[in-house]
């Protein structure tokens, strides 16, 4: 593996370059992006590696957007035209303008570390802008041509975004109460459920589809962006209003995330146990009878007053000016277990999630195994009663918060975007989220739907989609290989084919069996055995690990060249980054993806005192997830053959 650097002039060039990355040092004294330190034994170690799948905890929460602003109705369900009366989207004054972002553009010129810290001897540090990062030509696929090319062309680019997790932080459904039951060990929840910047999920989204507005081409081949591609986890909760909330975004709406209009929780000075009140940031100034929060005196964490109500107030929203596409994600999966005590918990938290209370703690002498016991009980006045002993305070309520259906999913998602799902001509009900389309003419997109239809976190192929993938992949493929591994031959046109889908390779399982269909779903094994057979499959898109990763997956017949596994980061968690992926053809046999990492906001735009605007809460929310305690940053960004990269591999026809 080595780097080169991309001389200036017009494309196609002869010489090329692959830059870019990005990192957060834990000293100051190390300047270096993250994935420039350790060992270069580590590096070849990590690029040999399969992704490991990270175990991702599936929350009780919930997002939101307004009503009146998109059109939601609190009896009916999702309408994604403009509401009536509602104010059309204005210019946000303090937007990035594209000259003003200049070189920084993309991670290529400038990247983003740890500056100074906040409170000396103080673990919060502010962050501070970098020099580019150059990156790593790989070839474990295939080796580098001697002779570069000057025959160069680029045959697709597009925008890669994951896992946005819009959420209503306010939303009762979330069970915040239960997290005081949790390890505070390290004087902050080590189960990781409460993000300090969750308040700011909208904005980031804005944030980034403003950037990628303004970067409009590959930073490679000057080739204009195609379309953008989503992952899933557009939604934190599968909730109606999270899911208003992100199609308001790439619509250009005006949109909150919070449809009560006003904040109440765990991040105020309203009533709460000693442990949600010392535990969780508080963002606004301490209160008469209130001490400062350990966030602030242990970690550092900034006072932002007027936060809370920046935050929920709806903002104008620039949308995408590409065609968009969107695939199912885990949190997107409302789920249909089949068990009835299941049924009975969920029905428990709809009432929460739907009603005027947030639960303050459990009802004294309960322990939590005997509430969730007791949230199941077959009796429902014995449920209710439950509900009743609680301690709570009076919160706005929101039908909005309500869960939506696969149908309503892409309904939704569908008219905002360009995806057409499933095969079948009926309404949406009847069909799947899993649909072809086109990346550009010469390159084929197929979104997978992995999501299990229990609502866990393990990745699943049915054997239903499984024989559809098969079809749709013998449909551009003029050579490939049977399932007895015999080379065939069909009167097709070939077409290069990239994946896309929520979950990663490592994310599937041995024996997972999908609700309602008694044949076993596709194991690990059985997933890529089924892709290998396909030479014309170059990449498979994921998220779902909230990382950065890069995976080879060598070819297993004669004529099959493998294919590169491209995992990105989410917007919500370190490092909120997104991909901007250029298709090449080398002009030698060869063809490159190169990947390349994409920022949504600048250090300078981070702002403590008002007045906020959307883009100093984007870049606010990066400041806080890249200070979250017991981040390991590392695992988030990866190692630099994770990040900006130029991944090499035999052009399969």
């Amino acid at each position: 593996m080595v780097t080169e650097r991309l001389p200036p002039g017009p494309w196609p060039r002869s010489k090329t370059c692959w830059a870019s990355g990005r990192g957060l040092p834990s000293s100051p004294a190390d300047r270096r992006p993250l994935q420039q330190r350790g060992s270069d034994q580590e590096v070849r170690r990590r690029s040999k590696m399969q992704v490991s799948r990270r175990d991702v905890i599936r929350w009780a929460s919930t997002g939101a957007i307004g009503a009146a602003l998109l059109g939601l109705s609190e009896s009916g369900g999702v309408r994604v035209s403009e509401a009536e009366g509602a104010e059309p989207p204005k210019a946000d004054a303090s937007a990035l303008t594209r000259a003003e972002q200049g070189a920084q553009l993309t991670t290529l010129d400038s990247t983003i570390t740890f500056g100074s810290r906040r409170v000396q001897r103080l673990p919060y540090r502010r962050l501070a802008a970098g020099p580019g990062v150059e990156t790593l030509v790989r070839e474990e696929l295939q080796a580098r041509g001697r002779t570069p090319s000057s025959k160069r062309t680029a045959l697709a680019t597009f925008g890669h975004i994951t896992d946005t997790h819009v959420l209503d932080a306010a939303n009762p459904g979330r069970l915040t109460f239960l997290w005081q039951y949790f390890d505070f060990s390290e004087e902050f929840p080590s189960n990781r459920r409460f993000r300090p910047q969750e308040l700011l999920t909208v904005h980031v989204l804005d944030a980034m589809l403003r950037k990628l507005n303004a970067v409009h081409q590959g930073p490679v081949s000057r080739r204009p962006l195609d379309c953008l591609v989503t992952t899933g986890d557009l939604t934190n909760a599968s909730a109606l209003c999270e899911l208003s909330a992100a199609v308001g975004v790439f619509k250009g709406h005006v949109v909150t995330s919070h449809p009560a209009g006003d904040y109440k929780g765990v991040q105020d000075y309203g009533r709460a146990s000693l442990k949600l009140s010392h535990n969780f940031w508080h963002p606004e100034p301490e209160v008469a009878g209130s001490m400062p929060d350990n966030w602030k005196t242990i970690q550092g964490f900034p006072t932002v007053q007027g936060l809370l109500e920046a935050a929920i107030r709806p903002i104008p929203t620039e949308g995408t000016r590409y065609r968009w596409y969107t695939g199912l994600g885990n949190h997107d999966e409302a789920g249909r277990s089949t068990s009835a005590s299941a049924l009975r918990k969920a029905d428990f938290i709809e009432r929460l999630r739907l009603g005027d209370r947030l639960p303050l703690g459990l009802p004294q002498g309960m322990t939590t195994s005997a509430f969730w016991s007791a949230a199941a009980d077959p009796d429902d006045k014995k449920r209710q009663a439950l509900m009743d002993s609680m301690p709570y305070r009076r919160v706005p309520a929101s039908k909005l918060r309500r869960p939506f259906s696969k149908g309503e999913f892409m309904d939704t998602a569908g008219e905002a975007g360009k995806t057409r799902f499933g095969s079948s001509a009926g309404p949406s009900g009847d069909s799947q989220p899993y649909y072809t389309f086109e990346v550009s003419p010469g390159v084929v997109g197929i979104m997978l739907n992995t999501a299990s239809p229990d609502g866990g976190t393990k990745a699943v192929l049915d054997a239903e989609q499984a024989e559809w993938l098969e079809r749709q992949l013998c449909l551009v493929s003029r050579e490939a290989y049977d399932s007895k591994g015999r080379r065939v031959e069909s009167n097709v046109q070939n077409r290069l084919v990239i994946l896309f889908s929520h979950h990663p390779l490592s994310s599937f399982d041995l024996d997972h069996r999908s609700v309602g269909d008694p044949r076993p779903s596709l194991d690990r094994s059985a997933v890529l055995e089924l892709i290998s057979r396909f030479p014309n499959v170059v990449a498979w898109m994921n998220g779902h690990a909230h990382w950065h990763r890069v995976t080879p997956h060598k070819g297993k017949y004669e004529h099959a060249g493998g294919f590169w596994e491209i995992t990105t980061a989410s917007l919500i968690d370190f490092p909120q980054q997104s991909r901007i992926i250029e298709i090449i053809d080398n002009g030698d046999g060869t063809l490159s993806i190169i990947a390349t990492l994409v920022d949504h906001s600048t250090p300078e735009s981070v702002a403590y005192d008002g007045p906020h605007s959307a883009r100093s809460l984007a870049a606010l929310s990066l400041e806080l997830a890249s200070n979250r305690p017991g981040l390991d940053h590392a695992a988030a960004v990866g190692t630099s053959t994770d990040q900006n990269v130029n991944l090499l591999l035999r052009k399969p026809f």
